[in-house]
């Protein structure tokens, strides 16, 4: 429920479940994603432990978008494969973790399937 939340909050209010679709994990080696069609709405989801609280972010010319260092060939190689250009967005959310001293990251990439 607290990620319906997020969507929502992020990325609009007029969606429905059968509008979009999820990735939970973007570095999971699947070849196709096949209960998503054309232009539905995609998101991909990243999740991380770091030390520190601030990532470090590199500027993708060919997006326009910052995306975190630490995977970025992971991040930009599931872009290319699965999303139009025009309508992508990042979002990275971070949070600390009392219980183990470290920081919870997660990537959410939003944008058009593209099959």
């Amino acid at each position: 429920m607290q990620k319906l939340s997020i969507f929502i909050y992020f990325f609009g209010l007029n969606l429905f479940s059968a509008d979009f679709c999820v990735i939970d994990n973007i570095l999971e080696k699947k070849e196709k994603i096949v209960n998503c069609s054309d232009k539905k709405l995609l998101f991909g989801h990243l999740k991380f432990k770091s030390k520190k609280k601030d990532l470090k972010f590199q500027f993708n010319k060919e997006f326009h978008e910052f995306v975190p260092q630490r995977y970025k060939p992971e991040i930009l190689t599931f872009i290319r494969k699965n999303c139009y250009k025009k309508t992508l967005k990042i979002k990275t959310i971070t949070n600390f973790n009392n219980k183990y001293g470290n920081y919870l990251n997660e990537v959410i990439i939003k944008c058009k399937f593209k099959s």
